[in-house]
């Protein structure tokens, strides 16, 4: 998992009843649990330039209604829903179109790091989304359902499709690397191979390795989308973020962009999280 706090349920209830009492230090540990977390998937949907913008109005928006969300266990689960319905709202006509996250610029497997990035882009946005929240953020599958308004067998269908994808992609390269020895036919189709992969290699690598039981074994015991997961970049919060949200949430001067931010995200708390 990517470098940011570990939290858990008794740490959420604790920070939901510091909230709801209006306690001066929870918007800082609200912030410091979450912020690089949530900006990261603020960024899978928005790129950089506005991600810090959808936080910031994602956490003032938690620090002043959290006396709203009725089932405090799903405060993690509301925070991301908060984060997604600020992007959805900045992507405006272009909601079906998020933003592709970058694969890093110097990656220790190149190759690799492409058939990823390849791969994800070929999939549904809302696939990909429920890669990042499923496995790069460590959500539940209740919890994805919740943020994407989707039921858990939808997000468990789709987790179950995205996640082949990409593993069928990234065992296409590891596999012809390693593993031909235990598969006659794809030794076959790396019979004159050498060098790198090319785009037709690497998608009948790809189409073989999904439909055979040896390599689809093999795949399991060699790649974890998880993992795969963890070669994207994180999109780490500005550093001005924090101090931004700080004062939005602290200063009374800023009462009244805080109630404005505040009316706007009580949508999602009608829709969503009643």
């Amino acid at each position: 998992m990517p470098g940011w706090p570990t939290v858990d349920r008794a740490h959420d209830l604790d920070l939901v009843k510091a909230l709801r009492r209006g306690d001066p230090g929870a918007p800082e540990r609200l912030y410091d649990a979450y912020g690089d977390r949530l900006h990261d998937y603020a960024a899978s949907l928005l790129g950089d330039l506005r991600s810090a913008d959808a936080v910031h109005d994602a956490v003032v928006t938690a620090q002043g209604s959290a006396d709203r969300l009725r089932e405090p266990a799903r405060f993690r689960a509301w925070l991301y829903a908060l984060v997604r319905f600020q992007a959805m709202a900045r992507l405006g006509h272009h909601r079906g179109n998020p933003a592709h996250r970058a694969m890093p610029d110097d990656p220790d497997d190149p190759e690799l790091s492409e058939t990823v990035g390849r791969a994800l882009g070929g999939m549904r946005a809302s696939e990909r989304e429920i890669l990042e929240l499923s496995l790069r953020h460590g959500l539940a599958p209740a919890e994805v359902a919740a943020v994407l308004g989707l039921t858990s067998r939808q997000v468990a269908a789709r987790l179950r499709r995205s996640r082949d994808l990409l593993e069928n992609a990234a065992a296409a390269v590891l596999l012809a690397r390693s593993g031909r020895a235990h598969c006659p036919d794809l030794s076959a189709l790396l019979h004159s191979w050498e060098g790198a992969l090319t785009p037709e290699l690497r998608r009948r690598l790809t189409a073989h390795v999904a439909g055979c039981e040896v390599c689809t074994e093999r795949r399991r015991q060699v790649v974890s989308a998880a993992r795969l997961m963890e070669l994207l970049p994180v999109a780490y919060a500005p550093f001005s973020l924090r101090e931004r949200v700080l004062g939005t949430t602290g200063d009374p001067a800023q009462d009244d962009t805080r109630t404005m931010i505040v009316a706007r995200g009580a949508e999602l708390d009608r829709n969503r999280f009643p």
